[in-house]
């Protein structure tokens, strides 16, 4: 075990990821060695109380123009990439913010290592470290998903505390985070503005917008400053509205704002909302994430998200970006021989949007290969049922097992990475190329800490 005070130092985060990078070859047994149930129940806990303190809506402002915010889109448990990006982007500082976009745990095996590294970090560096919400940061998802399974694979008896502390810590999450009053970011997309109260009137049961017969309009920052983070399981019902729709809208092609009727929940937007939202608001910059190459691959109006990033929503106003930052995704799907329409892994790279000085408005995009080869892993849900992204859980299947045991399904191990630059900006976008990085062959994340005893 590493010492880890709380909060903890930089120095000691770094210690507890070597050691739980070291574990992963261990299997899911083996990280209540390095990381005790008690010891992750407190870390949670106490990032809890640091996320309640904080607004729905995050501001976040820097006057160092050396400064620079790097936003990662999805990263779903994919524990050996975050680390390995952290490697070349850096830990936080006063002048390296770092802000999470949401979904850290299901699909990937090794969401609860992932989520202690970031709470971790947060405690370390709270003004420097900024984790949203995301659509899987709830008790239905992770039920289906894979992350209450995981935690019982890995904590056996300790995991009702630790599921009921990490649930508790999603509920506190803020939604999004404004930056340089130039960028808005937030996981899914654009919300509508919430019905007004009626006074007086007897409290009845509170339904839906669209049960309800509610007009679809753009909701304001002003909303989003006054909503609710959503609870435990955001619905669209009541005080939860905003913060379902932020979690779970998605950009379109086509002019419009409706109901988003193939995810079942939150709102679909065109470019006309986008560029009327961004007026409204003095913004020039959306970035959100929440779709996959997966969910981009059987889409038609929108770019791919194979390079790690799309955008979707080139505007007057300004621009509205996608970030994906779990390279090799889903985890568990097989690559498919070409022409395979089967459901597949996408072998995508992860993208980072970095904002500079001065308007930190212009996001450069990083962009990572995976970390290859992948350590042994269980998947914690029925990645086959469940090879579509984030819709209702298909009937017929049950959370709570461990659906495959051993090996991830691979199929390109032995593989090196690809070349470590490529020039993959489209023209029609303004900056610089994103830099590709690859791993070496024998990629080692930071080097592994001295075991210690946890401090008392």
């Amino acid at each position: 075990m590493a010492v880890l005070d709380l909060p903890p130092t930089l120095e000691q985060v770094a210690q507890l990821q070597a050691r739980m990078l070291e574990a992963l070859s261990g299997g899911a047994a083996q990280l209540k060695t390095v990381l005790p149930a008690e010891q992750l129940v407190s870390i949670l806990r106490a990032t809890e109380t640091e996320l309640r303190s904080e607004p729905t809506l995050v501001e976040i402002s820097v006057e160092d123009p050396h400064a620079q915010i790097s936003v990662f889109g999805d990263t779903h448990g994919h524990f050996p990439d975050v680390a390995y990006i952290l490697t070349q982007i850096g830990y936080p500082s006063p002048t390296r913010i770092l802000v999470f976009n949401g979904d850290y745990v299901d699909r990937g095996s090794w969401g609860v290592e992932l989520l202690a590294l970031l709470c971790c970090l947060k405690c370390a560096a709270p003004k420097s470290v900024y984790l949203l919400r995301g659509n899987h940061e709830s008790s239905s998802c992770t039920k289906w998903y894979g992350y209450s399974q995981e935690i019982r694979a890995k904590y056996e008896k300790q995991s009702k505390d630790i599921y009921s502390a990490s649930k508790k810590l999603f509920s506190v999450m803020p939604l999004a985070a404004l930056i340089q009053r130039n960028t808005l970011v937030m996981h899914g997309g654009l919300f509508r503005k919430p019905p007004e109260p009626k006074r007086g009137a007897k409290r009845r049961k509170v339904l839906h917008p669209a049960r309800a017969g509610v007009k679809l309009e753009p909701g304001t920052l002003d909303h989003l400053r006054a909503a609710s983070k959503g609870g435990l399981d955001p619905d669209g019902c009541g005080s939860s509205l905003v913060a379902t729709d932020v979690l779970w809208s998605d950009p379109i092609a086509a002019p419009g704002l409706f109901e988003n009727d193939a995810r079942g929940v939150g709102l679909i937007f065109g470019p006309d909302i986008t560029e009327a939202f961004l007026t409204a608001n003095g913004l020039r910059l959306i970035i959100r994430s929440h779709e996959g190459p997966d969910a981009r691959d059987k889409r038609s109006d929108l770019p791919q998200v194979l390079e790690g990033f799309s955008f979707d929503h080139n505007t007057p106003a300004g621009q509205l970006v996608t970030v994906f930052s779990a390279p090799d995704y889903p985890q568990f799907q097989a690559v498919a021989a070409e022409g395979d329409e089967a459901a597949k892994r996408c072998n995508n790279l992860a993208a980072v949007a970095v904002l500079s000085a001065p308007d930190y408005a212009t996001p450069n995009m990083r962009t990572f290969q995976a970390v290859k080869p992948r350590p042994k892993a269980d998947a914690y849900y029925d990645f086959e049922a469940c090879c579509d992204s984030d819709m209702d859980a298909p009937a017929g299947t049950e959370g709570g097992s461990v659906v495959s045991s051993g090996t991830e399904l691979e199929g390109d191990e032995a593989e090196g990475p690809p070349s470590s630059q490529t020039d993959i900006m489209p023209d029609t976008i303004p900056g610089e190329a994103p830099e590709t990085v690859s791993p070496p062959a024998d990629a080692a994340p930071p080097p592994a800490a001295t075991v210690l005893e946890m401090a008392p």
